[in-house]
């Protein structure tokens, strides 16, 4: 066991590799140490490398030129005899020099970079002082000095399969991963995001993370990335009757189907006629379009257009009710995570969002469904044989839980994967639909309980109830927020703009801005 010698604080030098970048708050700690001094002594090395004063100075004396120096100075660039490294005493020493001590007790080792490297890691894990991302490169640093996952774990304690995903997280942006961290994202939240196999997609719901849209960046990232696999499966089907044409479009070829992002399920059937006619497909960013060719002198152009209008509409009616599926699911979600401590202390706001259900006499959608809300599962044999009352009574529900029965009841009959705020009206101009913004009373009532509840809407979620979302603009009248409001149109009935996006103000523009709050 190594002596221990006092060292003055001035010859105690920062390991640059210290996996802990971030010493924290050292207030308590030093007046504790100017209270009652260092208990603990201090583990070191002989000698230190260069500060970036240190070496600019060598530098300058050795002839050098000062702004090159400072250029070409790092952490590790110039080993010095003289002083001392903290291997272990990070956080002491800096409490230590803020409670105005003058030296420290120290033992004094020798270490190879490895031995150093492998006692700070362990050191800072013992003592749980890392944060999640100062793990993985201390774990990544182990491994760039020859160490294997299998040692690594053997000699830290934690698991190969924590230690690789431990690494994989420096995959991610170190910015927003460390944002992540000071929002309060924990390791399961950055464990979800394994899920994601894109980097670039996984960076972008990393700077969602411990924030109200992390859900839904996750659900949509995942959807996405689905949508990426089923694409690539049916290009293989289609390319066994046809050839990807990118510039292929109604005016130019006869439309035979559409594989879409919205519907995935569908299955890729190859015509009768292939081997006659030279079918093509074209890629775009959501949908997979078949074609073949057209005799356009005996077509009418007015047919493309509306047969164009068919399928955008039929496009945008599978969005609307896609995103509006998925604004449900992560509101199910959410009710089935609650428990009945939570519900038992909002019963009022349960009681007052479940009356007008009750007296109104409304229906459940789905028995199974209200027990899946309440994290109960039949097998199929006995869920066929059992009614709702009788599983509760099984399950000794209506004792542990009744207000969460009476919550998911009353949810299961009001919401569902067809509310939301949109519907469709029928353009005769164009043959088509198009997809305008309307109210649902019953989906308000629903977000403010659940909101009540700890519910936090995500941004594409409040574009839905107050009609600015893209998917008003692109396929209805435009975003309310860009229609004109009453007053911009007694003002000037054949203007189609509202004052809030016209540059051109006129004598309503005050009573528009009233309108909206302004």
């Amino acid at each position: 066991m190594a002596d221990i010698t006092y060292i003055p604080i001035r010859q105690l030098y920062p390991h640059p590799d210290n996996p802990r970048k971030e010493l924290g708050d050292l207030s308590e700690l030093a007046a504790s140490i100017k209270e009652n001094g260092v208990y603990q002594n201090l583990t070191v090395i002989p000698g230190h490398y260069l500060n970036s004063r240190e070496y600019i100075a060598k530098c300058v004396d050795e002839g050098g030129d000062a702004a090159a120096a400072a250029a070409a100075w790092t952490p590790k660039a110039a080993w010095s005899s003289e002083d001392y490294t903290i291997i272990i005493g990070h956080r002491r020493a800096a409490a230590a020099q803020q409670a105005g001590l003058y030296e420290l007790p120290c033992a004094i080792v020798e270490m190879d970079e490895r031995e150093q490297m492998q006692t700070m890691m362990i050191e800072n894990m013992q003592r749980s002082d890392l944060t999640v991302y100062e793990q993985a490169q201390g774990f990544q640093m182990m491994m760039d000095f020859g160490q294997t996952v299998e040692q690594i774990s053997d000699k830290s304690g934690f698991s190969q399969s924590t230690i690789r995903r431990r690494i994989k997280l420096l995959e991610l942006n170190r910015d927003s991963f460390k944002k992540a961290e000071k929002r309060g994202a924990t390791l399961s939240d950055f464990a979800q995001l394994d899920k994601i196999e894109d980097l670039e997609a996984r960076n972008r719901v990393l700077e969602t993370l411990g924030t109200q849209n992390f859900n839904r960046a996750m659900q949509d990232a995942l959807e996405q990335q689905k949508w990426q696999h089923q694409k690539a499966e049916w290009v293989e089907q289609l390319k066994k009757f046809a050839t990807e044409d990118s510039q292929a479009s109604y005016q130019t070829h006869e439309h035979v189907n559409a594989y879409g992002k919205w519907g995935t399920k569908k299955e890729v059937v190859m015509p009768e006629d292939a081997d006659k006619i030279a079918y093509v497909y074209k890629v775009s960013e959501n949908q997979i379009d078949l074609y073949k060719p057209r005799d356009t002198e005996a077509e009418d152009a007015s047919n493309s257009a509306r047969e164009a209008a068919r399928a955008t509409e039929q496009l945008a009616r599978e969005q609307f009710a896609a995103v509006t599926k998925l604004m449900y699911e992560l509101r199910w979600d959410f009710v089935k995570d609650l428990t009945p401590a939570e519900c038992k202390k909002h019963l009022p706001e349960i009681l007052a969002y479940s009356t007008p259900i009750l007296t109104e006499y409304r229906h459940m959608e789905d028995d199974e469904n209200v027990l899946r809300l309440l994290g109960i599962g039949l097998d199929e044999q006995i869920r066929e044989d059992t009614e709702l009352e009788d599983a509760l009574k099984m399950f000794n529900a209506y004792d542990t839980e009744p207000e969460k029965i009476l919550l998911a009841v009353a949810f299961d009959a009001t919401d569902g994967i067809h509310e939301g705020y949109w519907s469709a009206e029928w353009n005769g101009p164009t043959g088509a639909s198009k997809f305008v913004h309307r109210k649902n009373d019953d989906l308000d009532s629903t977000y403010e309980l659940l909101t009540a509840l700890g519910y936090e809407m995500a941004d594409d979620e409040k574009a839905l109830q107050d009609g600015t979302h893209q998917l008003f603009a692109v396929y209805g009248s435009g975003s309310k927020a860009d229609t004109p409001c009453d007053k911009c149109k007694a003002a000037h009935p054949e203007c189609d703009k509202c004052c809030k996006t016209c540059d051109d103000h006129c004598n309503a523009f005050q009573l528009c801005r009233k309108e909206y709050g302004e």
